[in-house]
């Protein structure tokens, strides 16, 4: 399975990762790569902030007790997920809290091609 996460707001950081995990937790090879607006969610100084008009999302996910987006980058590096940055020169400014390889997107619609399964968030 190929997971492209494309933005890093808090409602759109959760599901590229709901997503990784379970598919992960089924068995399945997983890769998420990461756009240039996406690679926040793997900083060390990543808060989770939802976009306006949606700030009663981070309580109401507190509320659930549904696991954070740090709890979910966790698992998915236990579950064997592997993480890859899209056209970003990693030695940038990201400080990576996991191991990330850097990799243009030409390679991630090659793999998309010949995966089961391919999601866009």
């Amino acid at each position: 399975m190929v997971v492209l996460a494309s933005h890093d707001e808090l409602e759109s950081a959760l599901p590229p990762l709901n997503v990784a995990v379970g598919a992960a937790s089924s068995g399945a090879e997983v890769i998420i790569a990461f756009s240039r607006k996406g690679i926040n969610i793997l900083d060390e100084k990543y808060i989770p902030t939802p976009s306006d008009g949606l700030e009663y999302l981070s309580n109401a996910l507190a509320d659930f007790n549904a696991p954070s987006v740090h709890n979910l980058l966790e698992i998915a590096v236990e579950m064997g997920v592997q993480f890859y940055v899209v056209d970003l020169d990693i030695q940038d400014h990201t400080c990576f809290r996991y191991p990330v390889e850097q990799v243009p997107i030409k390679w991630v619609l090659n793999e998309a091609v010949s995966a089961d399964l391919f999601v866009h968030f």
